[in-house]
């Protein structure tokens, strides 16, 4: 165990720059009377010196406290001189008796904060001029602009220091990016810039997931016809009254020329116009039901907006800047396979977890996995054997010459670190294998409970072993730690994780 002011954790990282706590797990601490925001206020001040925050926490601003089956989530953003700094967030994780048990901090140490003071000097940069800029950097013609391009003034983490600048995020299409970019208002150089756009390689009466599977027939092609049998009459709930495909979790209100239908019956064949509407309405909708029912509550609970045929290449996304996603029709249209459909709604629902996750290799790949998974894991029961470790096989039929058809597979042989070799898509199948063995161990609906649960203790640029280790915590708060000898020999021998003791094989 390892203190932490009056407290102790069984685990204690500290951040590389400030050399400040960034992580603990296993805290030890009391039960606390109070809503979590004062249980946890009370946390933090309790180990500000360790945080070397101010012991009033002063230039922390209280900003969400959100439910899952682990307790409740506490969130606070650090500020300087009245404006947020840039990922400087504390997050304290309570057990429902108010007691914290896990938390991550990147704020920046409060003498830090004074040093970068002394150096203010004037903003020579203006919102407008440093606009022009942004859009310039990434080539954001008007023409390019879709929807709204916003600004704020913040303070930008540089080494030990903060100055000011200027957040834009700019969505652009042709192709499409959502850039959050960073300008200095001292001297207008390019403090950082990212593209939070979360993409797959894929495609898409409804397939339930896809004529492949159903039919079990992997010789179908995008060019002839899909036999009735491929197709399921089913139930649509919530549709809104005015006929059109809006309701509780989904609307295809992003879609041109969408479908109406006063009567509500949406019976349309894949060469109909509406038939990937319904696809995506039907499959969201479920899965968000079905989240629900696992106890989470309040992750991506809302009216996902969805353009089934929202660019003509192979290739489909979810919007961080407008919470939205856009489906592809290059080959097999994507959102003609509900796997594809359920592995960008995986992006989303990261996003809402831990907002703008992705912002590292290695956490962009875990969001490749997961999709990956969450799309596999939801299907499989429903799958013939020899397609139960394969994602997207009838989105696949356009360009795998695998028998079966594949986007990518789920049990993937790859090792960490040997195999990784920078590409998301690539990397993702060693999280998303790790995540498939966890299930085979656990139990489909155990195992899913788990995976959407550890999220809440990630950030946004987590790598694989504070993951890994995540997951552990998670299975503690869950489970008690029924499952956590299982989950870190996974992580183990997929090399993720060290142990004095190794088992080979996978």
């Amino acid at each position: 165990m390892q203190k932490l002011g009056k407290v102790s954790a069984e685990k204690v990282l500290r951040h590389k720059t400030y050399g400040t706590p960034r992580k603990a797990l296993a805290i030890k601490d009391v039960a606390r009377k109070g809503t979590p925001r004062e249980a946890a206020t009370a946390f933090l001040k309790g180990i500000a010196p360790q945080l070397k925050l101010p012991a009033d926490l002063s230039n922390l601003k209280y900003d969400k406290a959100v439910q899952s089956p682990l307790g409740t989530h506490v969130l606070f953003q650090q500020y300087h001189d009245k404006k947020p700094i840039t990922g400087a967030w504390v997050k304290v994780d309570l057990d429902p008796q108010n007691r914290a048990y896990h938390f991550t901090n990147n704020t920046m140490p409060v003498h830090m904060l004074e040093k970068s003071a002394e150096k203010a000097a004037k903003r020579a940069w203006t919102q407008a001029d440093a606009k022009k800029k942004a859009l310039a950097t990434v080539k954001a013609t008007q023409s390019r602009i879709r929807g709204q391009v916003t600004s704020e003034l913040v303070n930008f983490p540089v080494g030990k220091t903060v100055q000011p600048a200027w957040k834009f995020l700019i969505p652009v299409s042709a192709p499409p990016h959502d850039w959050r970019i960073y300008i200095s208002a001292r001297s207008g150089s390019v403090l950082h810039k990212e593209d939070m756009i979360k993409t797959a390689t894929g495609k898409g009466m409804v397939f339930d997931p896809n004529p492949v599977v159903t039919l079990n027939n992997t010789k179908l092609r995008d060019s002839k016809p899909v036999p009735d049998a491929a197709y399921e009459q089913v139930q649509l709930r919530g549709i809104a009254a005015s006929g059109v495909l809006d309701g509780p979790y989904i609307s295809t209100s992003e879609t041109k020329n969408r479908v109406k239908s006063t009567n509500h019956a949406f019976l349309f064949k894949r060469n109909q116009a509406g038939f990937k509407e319904v696809m995506a309405y039907f499959h969201i909708d479920r899965m968000q039901r079905y989240i629900q029912s696992l106890g989470f509550k309040n992750v991506n609970h809302r009216p996902i907006p969805v353009n089934i045929a929202g660019q003509a290449d192979d290739n489909s996304f979810y919007s961080p800047v407008n919470k939205s996603l856009s489906f592809g029709t290059g080959g097999v249209d994507d959102a003609e396979d509900a796997e594809i459909i359920l592995h960008e709604y995986g992006h989303s629902i990261q996003d809402a977890q831990v907002p703008g996750f992705g912002a590292s290799k290695e956490a962009g790949a875990m969001g490749e996995g997961f999709g990956d998974y969450l799309a596999g894991s939801f299907f499989n029961d429903a799958k013939p054997a020899h397609l139960q470790n394969c994602v997207g096989s009838w989105d696949a039929t356009a360009y795998s010459k695998d028998d079966p058809p594949c986007l990518r597979r789920l049990d993937s042989k790859k090792r960490y670190p040997k195999d990784i070799d920078g590409e998301v898509h690539d990397d993702g199948e060693i999280w998303s294998a790790c995540l498939w063995q966890i299930r085979q161990a656990m139990g489909r609906k155990a195992a899913d409970k788990l995976i959407l649960s550890h999220h809440f203790l990630l950030q946004k640029d987590t790598s694989f072993q504070d993951a890994a280790e995540a997951l552990i915590q998670a299975d503690q708060q869950l489970n008690g730690g029924a499952n956590g000898a299982a989950v870190r020999d996974i992580f183990v021998r997929r090399g993720i994780l060290a142990a004095s003791k190794r088992k080979s094989g996978l």
